[in-house]
C-alpha cells in the first residue's frame, strides 16, 4: 500500500470512529479523509521553509553611541501612592 492510500485509510477510520462506528458512511468518510490528507500534504511544504533567524543581542549589554534608543509608546509611570497605582501612558519625549 502506498503512503497516501495508507494515510487516507487511517483518517477515514478515525472519522468512522468519531461518528460512533456508524456503518454505511464509508464513502463519505473516505472522501472527507482524502480532503483532509491532501490539505495536510499541501500545507506541509510551506511549514518546512526555514525562517531567517534574527541575530540575538545578549541581555544586559549597554548600547553604544551609534545605536539608537527604540521608541516605546506604551511605557508607563506609576503614581506615588502606596496603593496599586494606575498606569498612565507617557507623553512622547519623556522617559
Amino acid at each position: 500500500m502506498d503512503d497516501l492510500h495508507e494515510e487516507i485509510t487511517k483518517v477515514a477510520y478515525e472519522l468512522f470512529e468519531r461518528d460512533g462506528r456508524q456503518h454505511g458512511l464509508d464513502k463519505e468518510h473516505w472522501l472527507e479523509a482524502e480532503r483532509i490528507v491532501k490539505a495536510r500534504r499541501k500545507a506541509k511544504p510551506e511549514a518546512k521553509v526555514p525562517k531567517k533567524k534574527a541575530s540575538p543581542q545578549p541581555t544586559g549589554v549597554k548600547k553604544t553611541e551609534g545605536q539608537k534608543e527604540k521608541h516605546h509608546p506604551q511605557k508607563t509611570v506609576a503614581g506615588s501612592t502606596g496603593e496599586k497605582a494606575k498606569r498612565k501612558p507617557l507623553k512622547p519625549g519623556k522617559k
